[in-house]
């Protein structure tokens, strides 16, 4: 499983991504983050995140995998197919595509209180940009969360 989120950061003019694998049960696999200067609306930044999650799931060759957000608007544009002339749009039908590449990932909507992980990840991006993040690396809080959420 894996979960993504998108944080604003309007102070610096940039966004982060957090992006989380983890094992069914819940166990961490590995997490990452991304920082970015710039200023997007949150549901650009959240298909950014989404495509990058997607390209992270090809770059690794992983099979089966479900992703989740909880961006319900990129779930439904993905789902959709509809063209949008936006650069949101334009996001979205490079999601399709990668998700034409990877016939066993499937997509989730799901709450933002049930995506706590993948928040703070994308919150603490701004400390630790493009950091791959492994079980023995996990900061005291982000552990806390990770274990409250195992199943």
């Amino acid at each position: 499983m894996i979960n993504v989120d998108a944080a604003l950061f309007h102070r610096d003019n940039s966004y982060g991504f957090g992006i989380v694998a983890r094992y069914s049960l819940g166990k961490l696999i590995e997490a990452k983050t991304c920082y970015k200067a710039g200023s997007y609306s949150a549901e650009v930044v959240e298909a950014l995140g989404f495509k990058e999650a997607l390209n992270w799931i090809k770059s690794t060759n992983w099979q089966n995998v479900e992703l989740e957000t909880d961006s319900l608007l990129t779930v439904q544009a993905i789902r959709s197919k509809q063209k949008m002339s936006s650069i949101f749009g334009l996001i979205i039908q490079d999601c399709c595509h990668l998700l034409s590449t990877l016939p066993n990932v499937k997509i989730s909507f799901i709450k933002r209180s049930a995506n706590r992980v993948a928040h703070a990840i994308a919150r603490h991006s701004r400390f630790s940009s493009g950091c791959s993040i492994f079980e023995q690396t996990v900061w005291a809080d982000l552990q806390a969360l990770l274990y409250s959420e195992c199943y």
